[in-house]
């Protein structure tokens, strides 16, 4: 499962977490797609607000266990 975070380097807080509830092949399909829905994100964000909040986007894989 991909989870991204939309934080502020400014004032050191993050917006709550977005869950992408697919289920990966890979550990790299899933890195390559937290890369790809970062850029995404950041994009879809007004690059003035990026600039002035120092807006980062980080995002972190996490193994889902098959029942």
């Amino acid at each position: 499962m991909l989870i991204l975070k939309v934080c502020s380097v400014v004032h050191l807080n993050c917006l709550p977490p977005i869950h992408d509830n697919f289920v990966f092949n890979s550990w790299s399909e899933c890195a390559s797609a937290g890369y790809l829905r970062s850029i995404q994100t950041n994009n879809s964000i007004d690059s003035g607000m990026v600039n002035r909040n120092k807006i980062v986007i980080n995002f972190e894989c996490v193994e889902v266990k098959e029942s």
